[in-house]
């Protein structure tokens, strides 16, 4: 009898467990659009910035002519307005930590973004998750079609910037 006890106590206590674990991770879901600080510093003491964004859209929504290569009309995917392609990438602001009102950063995930020579990308603000302050819970990113360099094969984003409220609407 006491072993049979002992086992229903055992077994309540681990559906408990279970359920307090399942509702501790559907309590904070994250933002479609996201940023967080690195922990490492390298890179002339910067430390990187992980975003996470959606990008790109279907074919038939830009009428296959969403850029122009060689002067002919055509669709890149994942590239451009919509949210088609969730992406996640790393950058490293150029010169270490952002200075001044605005700053250009380095992809450090090479491929992850595109295999192409050219990435086209939307205007976003994303929420800083580990904001530090007020005035920086939206990394902000211009839109802007940048060009692989042909030495690092990495693209730099420019223009960027953070502010206390979110400056694109992300479409």
């Amino acid at each position: 009898m006491k072993r049979i006890t002992f086992v229903l106590v055992l077994a309540v206590m681990i559906m408990a467990a279970c359920n307090k674990n399942e509702n501790a991770v559907s309590l904070d879901p994250k933002p479609d659009n996201y940023a967080t600080m690195g922990l490492v510093s390298s890179k002339e003491d910067g430390k990187p910035i992980v975003i996470t964004y959606a990008v790109g859209h279907d074919a038939s929504e830009c009428g296959n002519a969403c850029i122009t290569q060689n002067g002919v009309p055509c669709h890149a995917d994942c590239q451009g307005f919509g949210e088609a392609c969730v992406i996640t990438i790393q950058i490293w602001p150029i010169g270490g930590n952002p200075k001044g009102a605005t700053f250009s950063a380095v992809i450090d995930t090479v491929w992850s973004l595109t295999t192409e020579d050219f990435f086209n990308m939307p205007n976003r603000s994303l929420t800083v998750l580990d904001a530090v302050s007020e005035n920086a819970t939206y990394l902000n990113i211009p839109a802007q079609l940048v060009f692989r360099d042909s030495v690092t094969q990495q693209f730099t984003f420019t223009g960027m910037f953070f502010s206390s409220t979110a400056a694109y609407n992300n479409d």
